[in-house]
């Protein structure tokens, strides 16, 4: 059985989730799909656990500096990782849960989690759900990429979105 929608978008990264509820409260039935991390990109592995990360090394650099501005600390100035990942991870945990429930909240808004799989023009498979509609937006963002770089695969190495160093090799 397929399921009609007026408009379908895939992925829930930064135009997503707005573009959704912007059409949602024009009375308009709306399907989202997302397959992995609500948020995308920005909210998951780049802009908000990268700022986060650069506000903790920018404390610890004025806390460096406090006595040159006459303000004296009592002890030398360290950085616990540990306290410094886990602030960043609640911060993405927040925003992520955030623009899961805004859009699970959304009058005229149905969330699908799951891989999108165009089936034609006007098709899309979630699962065992199809859904159709005439305008489908791609909102699918980024993923990190590597260059090629020579010798890359015979050393591990990190990007954004691994949790533990790669050791994948070019070709």
């Amino acid at each position: 059985m397929t399921t009609w929608y007026d408009a379908i978008i895939i992925g829930t990264g930064q135009a997503g989730p707005s573009l959704a509820v912007r059409l949602a409260g024009a009375r308009m039935k709306v399907a989202i799909i997302e397959r992995k991390r609500f948020g995308g990109t920005c909210v998951n592995a780049g802009c908000i656990p990268t700022k986060t990360l650069v506000a903790s090394a920018r404390v610890a650099h004025i806390a460096r500096r406090a006595g040159e501005y006459g303000v004296m600390v009592g002890s030398s100035i360290a950085v616990n990782m540990k306290k410094v990942k886990e602030r960043k991870d609640a911060v993405v945990r927040r925003s992520n849960e955030g623009v899961e429930k805004w859009l699970k909240g959304t009058e005229n808004l149905m969330v699908y989690e799951g891989h999108a799989r165009f089936e034609d023009a006007h098709r899309v498979s979630v699962g065992d759900e199809l859904l159709e509609a005439d305008k489908i937006f791609i909102n699918v963002g980024g993923r990190a990429s590597t260059p090629p770089l020579p010798g890359l695969n015979r050393v591990s190495y990190f990007t954004n979105s691994t949790k533990k160093m790669s050791t994948r090799g070019l070709s």
